[in-house]
C-alpha cells in the first residue's frame, strides 16, 4: 500500500497498492508508511528545503530539469546530452532536515518518511507542466538504522530525475538497501496532491 499525502493536513489515505504500478518502495518504507498512517500531522519545511521549494524548477543546458536552488556555479551546464538523467541526479540532490522531529522517537522515522514523501510531491508537481516533467522521478530516502551512531546527523535525501537518456537504474531492486527506507515516485504519484 501507500500514501497520498494531503497538504493541508497530512491525511494518509491507503489505497489498494501492493499491485501499484507506480511507487516503489522497499520494506523499511513501507512500515514506516503504515505507522504514519495512524496520525494526522502536517509535514513543513524550514530552511533549505523551503528555498528549494520557492525557488522551483528551471529548464537548463539539453533540456535538463533542474532545481533553481541546486544548480549553482559548481555545475558547469556541460554534459553529453545522453547522460541528462545522470546530470539531473547530480544535481537536483535535496536534503531536507530531520532535527525538528526528534522530540518523539517512536514518531521520528515514520513523519521523517512522511516529511521527504510531502517534499517530493510537492515538487513532482510544480515539475508537471515543464516538458519532459512527465518523466520526472524523485528518489527519497531515509536513514533508518538506529543503531548507527551518526544516526541522527543523517536527513531525508530527495533527488530528482528523468527518465531520459542515461539515468540512474541502480533502484530495481530496493530491498537491496538494508539501511534506508526509501521511495521512488513519478507523476502518477502527484494525483489528488
Amino acid at each position: 500500500m501507500y500514501i497520498l499525502i494531503d497538504g493541508a493536513n497530512f491525511s494518509a489515505i491507503y489505497l489498494n497498492s501492493l499491485d501499484s504500478t507506480t511507487m516503489k518502495m522497499n520494506v523499511r518504507m513501507r512500515e514506516l508508511l503504515e505507522y504514519a498512517a495512524t496520525e494526522t500531522w502536517k509535514p513543513s519545511f524550514s530552511g533549505r528545503a523551503q528555498s528549494v521549494v520557492e525557488a522551483g524548477w528551471i529548464v537548463g543546458p539539453n533540456g535538463a530539469l533542474l532545481l533553481r536552488a541546486m544548480n549553482g556555479n559548481s555545475w558547469s551546464g556541460e554534459f553529453d546530452p545522453s547522460e541528462i538523467g545522470h546530470y539531473e541526479y547530480e544535481v537536483n540532490d535535496v536534503y531536507i532536515s530531520l532535527s525538528g522531529l526528534r522530540g518523539d522517537m517512536r514518531r521520528y522515522l515514520p513523519r521523517a518518511a512522511s516529511r521527504g514523501l510531502f517534499f517530493a510531491r510537492r515538487m513532482l508537481r510544480n515539475a508537471s507542466a515543464l516538458e519532459g516533467g512527465d518523466r520526472l522521478l524523485a528518489l527519497v530516502s531515509i536513514f533508518a538504522d538506529e543503531d548507527y551512531e551518526g544516526f541522527f546527523l543523517q536527513g531525508a535525501t530527495v533527488k530528482f530525475f528523468s527518465r531520459r537518456g542515461h539515468y540512474p537504474d541502480w533502484f530495481e531492486d530496493l530491498e537491496g538497501f538494508q539501511r534506508e527506507a526509501i521511495a521512488i515516485l513519478d507523476l502518477a504519484d502527484v494525483a489528488g496532491f
